[in-house]
């Protein structure tokens, strides 16, 4: 995916990129390990916008990720793409609300 071109794809990497790094600071200051369980569809994500996982994100924490994924999806289904590249479009809008789901679950779990 080329995100340099395009600023729609760009907002995309920076939304997913914030989520990633609030939900990483919700992990570090919990120790019975329930946030592994999100772990295979944040890292679904990541690889298909192509970024890494555990990055460096210098911008505000101060957000829902579940709220800043569903924003993602939302531009996800509006994102204009070739032929090629619809099955991608798809696989993405499924994996921003996979992980927005299993985020949502871990965090208003009382007992995982």
């Amino acid at each position: 995916m080329n995100t340099q071109d395009d600023p729609v794809r760009r907002r995309l990497v920076d939304l997913v990129t914030r989520a990633e790094a609030i939900v990483e600071a919700m992990e570090s200051t919990t120790l019975d390990g329930r946030w592994a369980m999100t772990a295979f569809s944040r890292y679904r994500l990541c690889a298909l916008l192509g970024i890494a996982p555990y990055g460096i994100y210098e911008g505000s924490l101060e957000a829902d990720p579940v709220a800043v994924l569903e924003e993602a999806a939302g531009l996800a289904d509006t994102l204009e793409v070739s032929l090629e590249e619809v099955s991608w479009r798809l696989a993405l809008g499924d994996a921003l609300r996979t992980a927005a789901t299993d985020i949502r679950m871990v965090r208003d779990a009382r007992d995982v």
